[in-house]
């Protein structure tokens, strides 16, 4: 017997779609930051490459109406953490190690940006759709929670995971390769329960 997607509550949803909110924000705008440092960049370096990864959310209002008008919310999530989770472990993860890492890790970063914007949008949009004034009302302190539960894995458990491997196998391009695997991991995860968990409506 299938289950009404019409009863399935709030709690099945919210706290994952909140959680691959901020956790490609955190690794864009922060873990990106940490990373390059470890790889000898110089301040001045990183600041001029790194800046410009903040452009997609500060244009994200330009295209928002897009997201609206070209499909359903429930497809840019979900689409939107497939190339987040592409991002991290197929491409981050895996160009770390090689001679040309840079222009090839700041290029798969925008692209989250990028993704990450839209999904932000979509979540948003998505949050405002399926749930009525009091629930909304209600579940704006879990949505927050989660999203502050991305921020600490990002800034915390990734960076000490990166420090732990630095110092295991004494060689940080693999140590970083090897971390931006774990949150790629967590967004296929992500990925397979979208279409399982999200409640109506279908935008």
């Amino acid at each position: 017997m299938q289950m009404n997607q019409s009863t399935r509550s709030p709690w099945s949803w919210i706290p994952t779609l909140y959680f691959a909110e901020g956790l490609p924000y955190v690794a864009v705008m922060t873990v990106s930051v940490i990373m390059y440092k470890r790889f000898g960049l110089s301040n001045t370096e990183i600041a001029l490459y790194t800046s410009w990864l903040y452009l997609p959310w500060v244009i994200k209002p330009f295209w928002s109406p897009f997201v609206d008008i070209l499909r359903t919310k429930r497809w840019w999530i979900i689409s939107m953490q497939l190339l987040i989770g592409a991002g991290l472990a197929g491409g981050v993860a895996f160009t770390l190690p090689t001679p040309f890492y840079l222009q090839a890790s700041l290029a798969f970063f925008w692209l989250m940006a990028f993704s990450s914007a839209t999904h932000d949008i979509a979540a948003d949009g998505f949050y405002m759709l399926a749930l009525d004034d009091s629930q909304q009302s209600f579940f704006v302190g879990i949505r927050s929670t989660f999203y502050r539960l991305a921020s600490i894995t990002g800034q915390g458990l990734l960076v000490v995971l990166a420090g732990f491997l630095e110092k295991s196998t004494g060689k940080i391009p693999y140590a970083w390769s090897i971390t931006f695997f774990y949150p790629g991991g967590t967004f296929s995860d992500i990925f397979r329960l979208s279409p399982l968990c999200f409640a109506l409506p279908a935008r």
